[in-house]
C-alpha cells in the first residue's frame, strides 16, 4: 500500500465522524437558537384587524388564508359572509384552504364574523356559518390579561420590543387597553421554523455518518495496512451500527415521545446503508444493490408506520428518501473502501 494512502483514509474517516457528530445536535443548535425579536403594538377594537388576527391564535384572517384561492372558487365565503350561511360543494381549492380553519373568529373584508365550518366524511361538501360580530365582543372574549402573562410579554408591552424566549403571540389587556403582540418579522418567524425543520432531518443523518465512520474506524485500526478494508458483509456489520448509535444519542439527548426511538434511528439506518450500497457497486453486485435499496426503504417505512401510525406512511417514505439522498456521502466512503488503492500492498 502507498504510503500516503492510510493518513489520508484516516483523515476522511476522521472528518466523517467529526461532520457527523456536529449534525447529529442540529436540532439541538436551531431549537435552541428560537428568540425572535416581539413587538407590542397599542390597538383599538375596529382598528388594525390584520394584525390583530395575525397575533391572536383564535382569530384567523381569511383574506391572508384565501390569497392564493382564484376569485372563482371564493363564492362559498361570499354567500356566507353575505347571508350568514352557506351549505354546499366547495371546490377543492377552497376546502384544502378552509380544512384547519377551527378558530371561533375570523376576520373577512376588514370585518369579525364569528365562525362555524364542518364537513360531511370525506367529501367536499361543507356548512360554512359566519355570523357578523362587533370588534369589542371579539376583544373581550379573545384577549388575555397581561399581568398573567409571561414576563416576556409585559417586557414588549412596557418597552415596545422584546426578545426574551418566554414571549407569545396574543392580545393582551392591561389597564383597560389592549396590545398586540406579535414577531417584528414575519421572515424571521419562517427562517426559524425551516431551520427547525433542517435540524430535525439533519440530526438522524449526523448519527448514521457518525456510525459508518466508527465503524470504518474499528476495521481501520484492526487491519491498517489492508487496502481492500470493505466487503459487503463488514458493510452490513458498519451500517448496523447505526441502530445503537442512534438510539444511545436519542436516549441521552433527546425527550418527547417514545416514537423518536423508532423513527431518528431508522432515517439513521437508511442514510448508513449508503455504506453497503457503494460496496455492492464497487464489486458489481447489483442484485444486492437492489434487495438493500428497497429492503431497507420498506423497512424503515414500516418501522416509521408501526410507530407513528397511518401518517407513517407518508412521512416513512419522505425519511427513506431523505436517507438514500444523503447516504451518498456513506456512498462514496464504501465504493472507495471496497476498492484496492494503487501501488503495492503490504501485509
Amino acid at each position: 500500500m502507498s504510503s500516503a494512502l492510510p493518513p489520508l483514509r484516516t483523515v476522511a474517516i476522521a472528518s466523517l465522524i467529526l461532520v457527523g457528530v456536529a449534525l447529529s445536535f442540529a436540532f439541538h443548535a436551531t431549537a435552541g437558537d428560537a428568540e425572535l425579536t416581539y413587538e407590542a403594538t397599542a390597538v383599538e377594537p375596529g382598528e388594525d384587524s390584520g394584525l390583530v388576527a395575525r397575533a391572536a391564535s383564535n382569530v384567523t384572517d381569511l383574506d391572508e388564508r384565501l390569497s392564493d384561492t382564484p376569485d372563482q372558487y371564493r363564492e362559498p365565503i361570499r354567500t356566507a359572509a353575505a347571508t350568514g350561511s352557506f351549505d354546499g360543494t366547495l371546490s377543492p381549492e377552497l376546502h384544502i384552504a378552509l380544512d384547519d380553519v377551527e378558530t371561533p373568529y375570523v376576520r373577512y373584508d376588514e370585518r369579525y364574523y364569528e365562525w362555524t365550518f364542518s364537513t360531511r366524511g370525506e367529501t367536499t361538501n361543507a356548512t360554512i356559518e359566519m355570523r357578523p360580530t362587533d370588534p369589542e365582543s371579539v376583544f373581550a372574549a379573545v384577549a388575555r390579561p397581561a399581568s398573567a402573562a409571561p414576563s416576556g410579554v409585559r417586557t414588549a408591552i412596557d418597552e415596545g420590543t422584546a426578545n426574551e424566549s418566554g414571549v407569545r403571540s396574543g392580545l393582551y389587556r392591561l389597564d383597560g387597553a389592549y396590545y398586540a403582540v406579535a414577531p417584528e418579522s414575519e421572515a424571521a418567524v419562517f427562517a426559524q421554523f425551516a431551520g427547525a425543520i433542517a435540524g430535525f432531518a439533519l440530526t438522524p443523518v449526523g448519527r448514521g455518518y457518525a456510525a459508518v465512520g466508527l465503524g470504518l474506524l474499528a476495521y481501520r485500526y484492526r487491519e491498517p495496512t489492508r487496502d481492500r478494508l470493505l466487503t459487503v458483509r463488514r458493510a452490513v456489520a458498519v451500517a448496523a451500527l447505526a441502530l445503537p448509535v442512534a438510539l444511545v444519542a436519542t436516549a441521552l439527548f433527546e425527550t418527547g415521545s417514545l416514537s423518536r426511538f423508532v423513527t431518528g434511528p431508522a432515517t439513521a439506518a437508511v442514510v448508513a446503508s449508503g455504506v453497503v450500497a457503494g460496496v455492492c457497486v464497487a464489486q458489481s453486485r447489483w442484485r444486492s444493490l437492489a434487495g438493500v435499496t428497497v429492503g431497507v426503504g420498506l423497512l424503515a417505512t414500516a418501522a416509521i408506520t408501526a410507530a407513528i401510525g397511518p401518517t407513517g406512511l407518508v412521512f416513512g417514505p419522505l425519511a427513506a428518501i431523505l436517507g438514500f439522498v444523503t447516504g451518498l456521502v456513506p456512498f462514496g466512503y464504501g465504493y472507495w473502501f471496497a476498492r484496492t488503492g494503487p501501488g503495492p500492498t503490504t501485509g
